[in-house]
């Protein structure tokens, strides 16, 4: 019998420790790292028996896997709500702000999406291929610009990393205390990240 022929109460109880579980090893990922994590310490960060973490996780290998999954869908719920309402200025925008809000967060997953990079096996072709699909509605937005004509002819990765990965470095830097949170700086830098992906200067 698999979980979809049990009872609605007991699926949302397994999702519930899942989460729990993923909880508590975002907890530890983000105060300690990588170093050191054990099942025990996931077990005693969570409040539940050890044997309890493997009836959803064969080992510690496929729960750092699934974690590296749940941060990433996690973050796009975050980043991507509402982006294919509007233009592609507006929904850069919406998706450049929602970045902000997120990264000044301080939550759990936020930090542990800091150590997200160097998860082991973040590299490889399934998990990059994962990564791509979480984040198709992102993907979609700079495809459509190259397509017609409005962004440089640049790689997807290229075109986040000069135009939205100012936005994560903001975020952080707001929920770290280094800068004040203006809404009107954030709006000028916002607009010259959108600008970086235009390949004809707008006209002033």
């Amino acid at each position: 019998m698999n979980i979809h022929s049990h009872p609605a109460s007991y699926r949302k109880n397994m999702d519930n420790k899942r989460e729990l579980i993923f909880r508590a090893t975002e907890t530890i990922i983000a105060s300690k790292g990588l170093q050191g994590l054990s099942m025990q310490q996931i077990a005693n960060e969570a409040g539940v028996a050890a044997g309890t973490i493997y009836r959803y996780f064969k080992d510690k290998e496929e729960l750092v896997s699934e974690l590296r999954k749940h941060v990433l869908r996690e973050v796009a719920s975050h980043i991507l709500v509402n982006c294919q309402e509007g233009d592609l200025e507006q929904r850069f925008k919406r998706i450049w702000f929602n970045i902000i809000e997120f990264g000044r967060q301080r939550t759990p997953a936020n930090l542990s999406y800091e150590q997200y990079l160097h998860l082991p096996g973040v590299d490889s072709d399934p998990h990059q291929t994962f990564e791509k699909d979480t984040f198709l509605g992102l993907h979609h937005i700079f495809e459509a610009g190259r397509i017609d004509g409005t962004f440089h002819n640049l790689q997807n990765k290229v075109m986040f990393a000069i135009s939205l990965e100012p936005a994560m470095a903001l975020g952080r830097s707001i929920r770290r205390g280094q800068i004040e949170y203006d809404k009107n700086e954030l709006v000028t830098v916002c607009d010259l990240c959108w600008k970086t992906l235009l390949k004809q200067p707008e006209s002033t």
